[in-house]
C-alpha cells in the first residue's frame, strides 16, 4: 500500500524524509504526463471516473474522481502538511494489488535512494496497444514511481503518480498489465540511453548491440507542466519557501554520473 510519513527514530532521519519528499514533489510537478499529443488530465475519452479507497489520518474514504488533478491536490496537501495518507485500492476492486503486489512495492521502495542506478523492477504493457512502462523506484512514500514510458509521442523518463497509471484504464481505456516474465539485470540508465538513441523502449537483449552515449536529456525529457499545474505548485512554493531550493532538480540527477 502506498503509505504516509514513516516513523523515524532520529531528527536526522526526519529531516532526510522531509528533504526527499520535497524533491519528489518538485519532480512530480515539474513535468506533465502526456498521452499522445495532449496532457492526460485534459483527456476524457472513456468518460469514467477513477475510484479510490484511501485512509487519510485514520479515516477511510471512498471517492470517485473525474480528473487526475483532484487526487494530485490531495497528495500535495498530505505531503506538505505531513498527514498520513494510505491507499487501499484504486480503480476496480483489487486491481491496485494485482498490478502492484506487496513484493513489487517492497522492491520499488528498496530502490528509493539517491544515486541508485538499479535495473527496472517491473514492465507494464498494454496487450491491445503499444504502451510500455519500465518502473525503477518509488517516490512520495510509494504514491509515485520513476517510469520510462512511451505514452506520448516519444519515450520519456519521468516521475508519475501510481494513481495516474491506474487511471489510464477507466479514463482512456488503456489497461496496463504486469509482464510476469520480465526480469532485468541492466541498469535503468542504459534503457534511458537506448530510448534517446532509438526513439523507442528497447528490450534488454538488444541493449548490448547498441553504442550507448551519455543521456541526452532533451531527447527523453517529459513535457513541462501546463500553466494550470505550474500555478498550483508556484502557490505552494510561496507558502513553503523550502521547496524553492529544489526547483531546478531533475529526475536525471539521480541517475546521471
Amino acid at each position: 500500500m502506498a503509505g504516509g510519513r514513516p516513523r523515524y527514530w532520529s531528527d536526522n532521519d526526519n529531516r532526510d524524509w522531509i528533504k526527499q519528499a520535497q524533491i519528489d514533489l518538485v519532480l512530480l510537478f515539474s513535468s506533465e504526463l502526456h498521452v499522445g499529443k495532449l496532457p492526460f488530465y485534459k483527456q476524457k475519452a472513456a468518460g469514467k471516473a477513477l475510484d479510490l479507497v484511501y485512509e487519510f489520518d485514520g479515516l477511510i474514504h471512498r471517492r470517485h474522481y473525474l480528473s487526475p488533478l483532484s487526487w494530485r491536490a490531495i497528495i500535495l496537501f498530505a505531503v506538505i502538511a505531513s498527514k498520513t495518507l494510505i491507499v487501499h485500492d484504486i480503480d476496480r476492486r483489487n486491481r491496485y494489488r494485482q498490478l502492484f503486489p506487496r513484493t513489487l512495492v517492497r522492491r520499488l521502495n528498496w530502490h528509493a535512494r539517491p544515486d541508485a542506478n538499479f535495473p527496472p523492477v517491473v514492465r507494464l504493457f498494454d496487450p491491445r496497444g503499444d504502451a510500455v512502462m519500465l518502473l525503477t523506484r518509488s517516490r512520495l512514500c510509494g504514491h509515485a514511481v520513476d517510469a520510462l514510458h512511451n505514452l506520448g509521442e516519444k519515450p520519456v523518463f519521468q516521475t508519475l503518480l501510481i494513481s495516474d497509471i491506474m487511471a489510464l484504464r477507466p479514463m482512456l481505456g488503456i489497461e496496463l498489465v504486469r509482464d510476469e516474465t520480465f526480469s532485468s539485470a541492466t541498469p535503468i540508465k542504459n534503457y534511458v540511453q537506448a530510448a534517446g538513441l532509438t526513439g523507442r523502449i528497447t528490450d534488454e537483449p538488444e541493449l548490448p548491440r547498441l553504442v550507448l552515449a551519455p543521456i541526452n536529456t532533451d531527447l527523453v525529457s517529459a513535457a513541462p507542466p501546463t500553466a494550470t499545474i505550474a500555478r498550483i505548485f508556484d502557490q505552494q512554493c510561496r507558502k513553503h519557501p523550502s521547496l524553492q531550493r529544489f526547483r531546478q532538480r531533475r529526475i536525471f540527477d539521480d541517475y546521471c554520473e
